[in-house]
């Protein structure tokens, strides 16, 4: 049995740095990473989806790591941490005060199988260092839409999903959305709509989309009041138990997109 991907959130204002790690770790199946230069949206991507491991560089404008350490410890998150930092000297004191030492830093500039590996010990899986990367080759032709309007957000999802060669369009506005579904529809595979987007709500957009596409398959999110939410999908005549909730599982959601997407037979694998 394949084990489930880890996901593990990067955060570092510096963009090459953050490249580099998100390429790295997406290049092997134990991880399904997901980034960010803003540290500033960090606590949005903790309420949307689920998150094994966080890398946080320290020295970042407005907010730091130190800043991202302790919103999760408020908000009662057993969340682990590797730190990228180029000051360990000055900054291990204040470390110690979070209760993370020297075992919990990979110092700058370093290699990534270095951060790899540290992070495979924080989440006691074996380390890919050393090994060769599965080969394996896949056609994707899926065409995959979301809805969402916290952009940042849908941006990150959509670059994971771009890594994996999906074609992804993002709106953050359901009428916006559907003005472009009057013309395009018939060319998606997937959607993943938030239910409180502004513009149109979820349901209604998932009530029209399906006049104009029947085929096409659908991902409803959302983060509260589950029950009357599922009432809205009733009444629109679509399932209820296809919503997902957040903070929700990003493989899991990733594995459901793929597998509607072999379904539609544009995604092969060989």
């Amino acid at each position: 049995m394949t084990e489930k991907k880890k996901t593990v959130l990067v955060v570092d204002d510096e963009k090459p740095i953050v490249a580099q790690i998100f390429s790295y770790l997406k290049s092997w199946c134990s991880y399904e990473p997901i980034a960010t230069v803003n540290p500033a949206i960090v606590e949005k991507v903790l309420d949307t989806c689920q998150v094994q491991l966080i890398v946080a560089d320290l020295r970042m404008p407005n907010i730091s790591g130190f800043d991202i350490i302790k919103m999760v410890r408020a908000k009662g998150l057993h969340i682990p941490f590797v730190i990228i930092t180029a000051y360990l000297a000055s900054e291990l004191p204040k470390l110690k005060e979070f209760g993370l030492t020297e075992a919990d830093v990979v110092e700058k500039p370093f290699e990534p199988e270095m951060l790899e590996s540290k992070i495979s010990q924080k989440l006691k899986i074996e380390s890919a260092f050393g090994k060769e990367a599965e080969q394996v080759f896949v056609e994707n032709e899926a065409k995959v839409m979301i809805v969402d309007d916290e952009q940042e957000i849908a941006e990150i999802f959509a670059t994971t999903l771009r890594e994996d060669d999906y074609q992804v369009t993002t709106f953050g506005n359901g009428k916006v959305a559907l003005e472009h579904l009057k013309q395009h529809a018939g060319e998606y595979h997937v959607a993943v709509i938030d239910m409180a987007i502004p513009g149109l709500l979820g349901h209604l957009l998932i009530e029209e989309l399906l006049k104009l596409n029947p085929k096409i398959e659908i991902i409803p999110i959302s983060a509260r009041y589950p029950d009357s939410v599922k009432e809205q999908l009733k009444s629109v005549g679509f399932d209820p138990e296809k919503l997902v909730t957040k903070p929700f599982d990003l493989t899991a959601l990733i594995d459901q997109i793929r597998e509607y997407a072999v379904k539609a037979g544009v995604y092969k694998i060989s």
